[in-house]
């Protein structure tokens, strides 16, 4: 395998999974659609309490943006397993813990980022401090590929499980409580003026440690999913 092979593999995987979620964009609006509706509906549901919204405004964006990726998590390898493409994925001279990485970084695009650029709408909907925004979006571009790459590896541990929907979130879930308290505990800070950057390192070293171990661990599953 030459040295220029690879980066190519990698660029091709990366646009191969983009132009799939492109092709189904349907279906990208629905974690969008989810969380707009959930952070209007809470207005309604608290009432018009101006200092409670501001309270809680982090955290509901936070945990609101973190659930609605879950609706998509699952779907990360369905078409690859149904089409056979996982079988010859494995079987690629390519490292698979590398072309894994290329796919749960096009999951992490198609899916977080259109989450991550209306969270600053979201935010504003519950009346969050703009002083607060900047916290509350560096949190974002921490937490949601930590989700995603975590999320990555339990979706291999399930892959071709039928209905593992309510599975992976109940396997899911645990694992987001540390980063929805680091993060909302950088928004909460920011907004009552304190410093607010250990919180974030501490997401930003979880993060790094994710990036090394979770594709290896997830190349792992799929090849103990496949051979079972």
């Amino acid at each position: 395998m030459s040295r220029a092979s690879l980066p190519q593999a990698c660029a091709a995987m990366l646009r191969r999974d983009l132009l799939l979620a492109w092709r189904r964009r349907g279906d990208l609006a629905m974690p969008v659609l989810y969380a707009v509706i959930v952070v209007v509906l809470f207005p309604f549901a608290l009432g018009p309490d101006l200092a409670l919204l501001q309270r809680i405004a982090g955290g509901v964006v936070l945990v609101t943006v973190l659930l609605a990726m879950l609706l998509a998590l699952d779907a990360m390898f369905a078409s690859d397993i149904e089409d056979g493409s996982l079988e010859q994925l494995v079987l690629a001279p390519q490292p698979l813990a590398l072309m894994l990485g290329m796919k749960i970084l096009a999951h992490w695009l198609a899916t977080a980022l259109p989450l991550i650029v209306i969270a600053p709408l979201l935010a504003g909907m519950l009346h969050l401090p703009t002083t607060a925004i900047p916290a509350l979006l560096l949190a974002l571009l921490l937490a949601t590929p930590l989700l995603s790459l975590l999320g990555a590896v339990l979706v291999a541990l399930t892959a071709g499980t039928r209905r593992s929907g309510m599975l992976l979130a109940l396997m899911l879930l645990p694992l987001c409580v540390p980063a929805v308290i680091f993060a909302a505990g950088a928004v909460a800070a920011a907004q009552e003026g304190l410093p607010w950057f250990a919180p974030v390192a501490w997401l930003g070293a979880a993060l790094i440690l994710c990036v090394v171990l979770a594709p290896l661990a997830c190349a792992a599953a799929l090849r103990i999913a496949l051979d079972a």
